[in-house]
């Protein structure tokens, strides 16, 4: 009647992958993230209290080093981002 007995199948055309970054992109990346995570881990620490002021709270490492580590790397991850390739 009008049934079609096509055995061959249609395939669909394979779609290419598209790499929103590059390899350089990816590795600048990860290297950033490594910064921002460090950043953060030299500020974390004790805090003080009512009862007793952590004097560690102001040294260098935590007002100064730390900031900046995590400002680079949140500027390296805007550099990956715009290169190209």
């Amino acid at each position: 009647m009008g049934i079609n007995m096509n055995t061959t199948q249609h395939k669909q055309p394979e779609t290419e992958r598209i790499e929103v970054f590059g390899k350089n992109s990816r590795r600048i990346i990860m290297i950033a993230c490594v910064f921002i995570v460090t950043g953060y881990l030299l500020m974390a620490g004790p805090g003080s209290t009512e009862q007793h002021f952590e004097s560690d709270i102001l040294s260098t490492q935590r007002i100064v080093v730390a900031p900046m580590l995590c400002l680079v790397g949140y500027l390296l991850i805007v550099v990956a981002i715009l290169k190209k390739g």
